[in-house]
This record gives C-alpha cells, structure tokens and sequence, in this order.
C-alpha cells in the first residue's frame, strides 16, 4: 500500500518561532478499514536515526512495528525526526569517523586523551556539514515538532505509539502538553532519568540477562549451532582473542574486531531475537570464516545521527580512571559480555553538541493514563529502565512480555490485544499485568 508523504515546516530553533526552519518529512497510511476508523497514531520513531517515513511507507517494515489491528482502525502518521533522514539529517565526513573507529580502545590516559580529541574533530566536521539544526536536536525539540504535527493534521488531541528512543521524545510530550494526548504508549522504554554510569550498568545487566536466555536456548536445542558445546567457554575464548587483538572481524578482514564489537555482534541480534542467528555468527567467529570487507565511497558524507542521543544525555567520564572503573564495573555484572565503556556511542563523552535536555527524573503529573510495554529480556532498552519510567507517570500501567527482544507491541496475540484495547477504549491492563513469552 502507498502512503501519501507531505512535510511540516518547523523552527529550526523552537524559541525563534519567525527564524530559520526546516522541512520535517511525514507520511500518513490511511486506516485499512475506514468504517471501523477510530483516529490518528502518530508514531515516535526508534533509534536515534530510524525513519519514521520509512516505518509507514516500507510494507515490511510496518509489518513489523504496528500490530494489524492497529493499522485496520486508524490513520498510521510517520515523520522523520530533525536529524534524520529526509529532515536535515547530521551528514559528516566519512574518513573523519573513520579515524575514529580505527583508534584502539585507550590503554591509559594518553590514548583517552586522543579518543576525545578525535571526537571533537567528528562532531565538529558534522556540525559544519549539518548546519544550524546541529544544536537543536534534542527531544524537548523534537515534542514541540510532533505539536506541530498535530496541528498540521487538525487534530486537538492525538495517539502517540513511541518505539525505543522514541519513547524519550514520548515523556517530553507527555511532560510539555499533557492535555494534548489521548492514549500514550512507550514501548522498549529508554529511560531518559539516569545518569550515563547507571544507564552502562543496567545495561550490562541487561546483556548478561538475555545471554544467558540464549545458551539456555542452545542448551536445550538441537538446531543450534552450538548445541552440545560449552557456549560460555567458546564466547570467553573469543573475547579474549578480541582483547589480543588477535580476532579478524569477518566482515573487514583487514580489521581486528574490538572487544566491544564483539559485544555488539553478539546482544545486538538477541533483540530481535534472533538466537539462531547468534550460535551461527559465534560458530563463524571460532572458525575465522571471513566475509566480503566493508566499504564506504571516498567522499561521500555519512549519516551519524548519534548526535540525536547526545543532545539528551551527558556523559560525564572525564578521565581513563574513570572509564577504567565502569568498565571493571560492567564486567563483573556481565562477566560473559565483557561491557566495554569505549564504543562509537561514547562519542557523548565529548560532543560539541550541546546537551540542552539532560538526564533527569521525569515531570508529567497531568500526564493521562499511559500504557508502558517493555520485554523482560532487551539488551537494548532494559526492563528495569520501564520500571523506573513507569513509576515516574502517577497513571502508567507497565505490561511486561515475559520474554526476548527489543520491542513488545507485536509479540503475541497477549501484547497486541492489550495495545489495541489501549488505544480504541482507552482501557489499561490490570496493574503488574504480563504476557507469557511466545
């Protein structure tokens, strides 16, 4: 099905309403079944960085995000956030962030000192390339766009289905125009009211969490590739291979794959949860299979919209010490996973772009009911970061999916009943409520 796309025009800078604006990208697919026709959802997309068109004009795509029910009674709106895709998006050079991704993780303080100054020369790179919106790209931002939104549509008051990181631009509008919402839900809830040292140690908790779900899993299935095998002792081995530098990423050859890669090739998959997927990556791993090398055309500007994040969350390590002490930290709460505090989403340790809307408990009490969905086990956006949210709107109801991945709305006919209950009657699950795993 097409779906017609449109843009709103919004300031750039939100406190200069007559100043510079951009052009903020939106598609709309009409409801399946117009009879039965109940209003508008306007979607808060994942990320930072997925396209909201996309999600509505990418028939597998929006498989994936909105339950049929959903799509059968109401109008599905999408957007692209400031930043993103179609809607100015943060453009950088590509050899500039590759010398950063090719530094090795710091050693000691020096190698510290140099990962923040290449920092500084990406950020600074993208800020040139991306132009004014740069500094104004957090979701306080992005909640008065979606207002915006909803006054382009005509509509007083309007559904939001926030997704990942879309849920913190969720709170913000629930905190700065609480009357303006009818039915809210925050789904894989990034919690935007810790600090960036809890936020690393709930995740590696998290990690540790879903792994273990997998080698259960490969414990007690015979399709994995895996199965049969001490999976604990075959990861550490690759771990530390990876700490050697000794470990070829089979993606890049040319490239050892960092510890923190290896984390990355293996949670990032579990929230989807793709477990097969995993064993079969791990088994490559061990046997040095190698793929075709990446690779990026001379000159052509790359998206980094990580920036997004950055706008909404201070990072405060200052030092080698300091990152050494997380580090040690994460890895005795995610012994298999190894956390590693030296990733490309540490570029928020020292950004030019300023953190406008940093962490904080959240403030929303004429927030209406709102439903907060999260899985039990989702390396990406914790459970227990759901909890925490939850607990800050004083008429939330958390729904938990007993079991993997990074997104519940969808899961079982259990997470999509109570989603479309939700949004058609406005009527919450039972407090506690929980769907078994599918």
């Amino acid at each position: 099905m097409r779906a017609p796309r449109a843009a709103v025009n919004v300031p750039v800078d939100h406190r200069e309403p007559d100043g510079e604006r951009l052009s903020m990208a939106v598609a709309r697919r009409t409801a399946g079944d117009p009879a039965a026709r109940v209003g508008t959802l306007v979607y808060l997309p994942a990320g930072p960085g997925s396209s909201g068109v996309q999600a509505v004009t990418d028939d597998a795509i929006f498989r994936l995000v909105f339950p049929p029910e959903v799509a059968r009674r109401f109008d599905i709106v999408g957007f692209d956030p400031r930043g993103v895709g179609r809607s100015n998006p943060v453009v950088c050079d590509p050899a500039v962030v590759a010398r950063l991704q090719q530094l090795p993780e710091p050693a000691d303080q020096a190698g510290f000192d140099r990962l923040l100054a290449t920092q500084a020369d990406v950020g600074a790179d993208c800020r040139r390339r991306t132009g004014p919106v740069f500094d104004h790209l957090d979701s306080n931002d992005i909640a008065r766009d979606v207002d915006a939104l909803r006054a382009a549509l005509g509509e007083s008051t309007i559904n939001l289905y926030g997704l990942s990181y879309g849920t913190v631009h969720g709170q913000m509008y629930a905190e700065r125009f609480p009357d303006r919402i009818r039915t809210l839900i925050l789904d894989a809830v990034f919690d935007h009211s810790v600090d960036s040292d809890t936020f690393a140690r709930t995740g590696a908790v998290a990690a540790q969490e879903s792994f273990g779900q997998f080698v259960a899993w490969c414990d007690r299935t015979p399709d994995c590739a895996l199965h049969g095998t001490d999976v604990r002792a075959t990861v550490a081995a690759l771990f530390t291979r990876a700490e050697q530098g000794s470990l070829p990423d089979p993606d890049d050859p040319a490239r050892p794959l960092t510890p923190s890669g290896l984390t990355s090739r293996i949670v990032s998959p579990l929230t989807r949860p793709d477990l097969p997927g995993v064993a079969a990556d791990i088994a490559r791993l061990s046997g040095g299979t190698a793929g075709q090398p990446r690779t990026v055309a001379a000159g052509e500007p790359i998206r980094l919209p990580i920036y997004l994040s950055c706008a909404d969350n201070v990072n405060r390590t200052r030092s080698f010490a300091a990152a050494q002490r997380l580090r040690e930290q994460s890895r005795r709460l995610a012994p298999d996973m190894r956390e590693s505090a030296f990733e490309i989403a540490s570029l928020c340790i020292n950004p030019p772009v300023p953190a406008t809307n940093p962490q904080r408990r959240l403030h929303a009490p004429a927030a209406p009911p709102v439903l907060v969905l999260n899985a039990r086990y989702d390396a990406s956006t914790p459970h227990a970061g759901a909890v925490r949210v939850a607990r800050q709107l004083p008429r939330a109801t958390l729904l938990t999916y007993d079991g993997m991945g990074h997104g519940a709305a969808t899961r079982t006919p259990c997470t999509r009943d109570a989603v479309l209950r939700y949004l058609t009657d406005r009527v919450l699950p039972s407090p506690g409520a929980h769907c078994p795993a599918g």
